[in-house]
């Protein structure tokens, strides 16, 4: 287990985004558990599927069994298989081994649409990365959700 640290203006945050506190430390726990995350620098991104949400937590990893929580941010898309994989970026898996920047098949209420992920290509995992989740995939969210309607 980790203590997972939430500061009052993340808390702030999350909860505009509609993310339960109880959420984001059960993503960091389960990420440090399963070593299921990647890393830049100290910072740590995290994800884990809940309900029909995928959810996001960056934060500092720079203290022994601690994580003080950064951001949050979740999806309703469902990531797909890779399409490509692009340039290296600063981000590691847990293990050292470079992230790349690419695309990854993304889909929501049956509508499929490539989409810019971070992916490691030696397991075809991907993450969004927030500002792609809060803007672009919001507003797709949005829209279909409103043509269904």
């Amino acid at each position: 287990m980790v203590t997972v640290t939430i500061p009052a203006e993340v808390k702030e945050l999350i909860a505009k985004r509609g993310i339960k506190e109880a959420d984001v430390t059960d993503v960091v726990n389960t990420a440090c558990q399963t070593g299921k995350y990647i890393k830049k620098g100290n910072d740590g991104l995290a994800k884990k599927v809940i309900g029909g949400l995928t959810v996001y937590v960056m934060s500092d990893l720079s203290g022994k069994g601690t994580a003080v929580v950064k951001s949050a941010y979740a999806h309703k898309m469902t990531l797909g298989k890779v399409v490509n994989v692009m340039a290296e970026t600063d981000w590691k898996t847990k293990d050292g081994k470079a992230v790349s920047q690419g695309h990854v098949e993304m889909e929501y209420m049956t509508v499929k649409r490539n989409g810019p992920a971070l992916i490691d290509a030696a397991t075809g995992d991907a993450w969004v990365e927030e500002y792609l989740a809060v803007k672009t995939l919001a507003a797709a969210e949005g829209l279909f959700e409103k043509k269904r309607a």
